[in-house]
């Protein structure tokens, strides 16, 4: 594996006085597909948050490639991407408008966009002449890869994905996990939520169990 892309070092996290995350620490490198596993409610899903800076920890600091994420979460932003539980993506517009938008959000350059949005139909597998369809139209798994897809059209270096292949057919899970697996080849580092362990244990270079609160390392 390659230099390490995001270190963890202990990550605190409470609500009121219950207390969610304990001294979380760990690390994922260059080409690297971290899990992050445990039973509903265990705080997968807020840690990720905090990962993608969209929640404050108590305390702990967050390293992107060596540098404390707090002094430039700006540049730590654009070299990031998130991916959300729930689908996050306008119903009425199409699919190549959704792409536009977020493309524009993420600051791609418009004389680059086109060619991005191919790009990531081809690693997301999604079918280019759907791509003027309405999102309303689609279906759950032709969602997830444009949700995926969003995400991807700054080239990030890190890939955050919360639950990405949620109630979707083994078919389209397969898909969509060996388009993760051909990021990670390219140098993507992947932190994964999942719950399906016996698959994550094989599609994962390394697995935290997330339980009261602190990691367990698992392989």
């Amino acid at each position: 594996m390659g230099e390490v892309i995001l270190q963890a070092v202990g990550i605190e996290k409470a609500y009121r006085k219950h207390v969610i995350l304990q001294d979380v620490s760990f690390e994922v490198r260059e080409g690297e597909i971290l899990g992050l596993a445990g039973e509903n409610g265990v705080g997968k899903s807020t840690l990720l948050s905090v990962l993608a800076t969209i929640r404050k920890p108590q305390a702990g600091k967050i390293y992107f490639c060596g540098k404390d994420i707090s002094k430039g979460k700006r540049s730590y932003r654009k070299q990031m991407g998130y991916v959300p539980q729930e689908i996050a993506l306008f119903e009425e517009l199409s699919g190549k408008d959704n792409l536009k938008f977020f493309g524009k959000a993420c600051h791609v350059p418009a004389k680059e966009l086109d060619r991005r949005i191919k790009e990531v139909c081809d690693i997301t597998g999604f079918p280019e002449e759907d791509l003027k369809r309405p999102v309303a139209e689609y279906s759950g798994g032709m969602r997830r890869k444009i949700n995926i897809g969003a995400a991807l059209l700054h080239r990030p270096k890190l890939l955050l994905l919360d639950e990405p292949v949620a109630n979707l057919d083994e078919t389209t899970e397969e898909q969509v996990l060996a388009a993760l697996k051909r990021l990670a080849e390219q140098g993507t580092a992947i932190v994964y939520v999942g719950h399906q362990l016996e698959k994550m244990e094989q599609f994962c270079n390394q697995i935290c169990f997330i339980k009261n609160g602190k990691v367990v390392r698992g392989k």
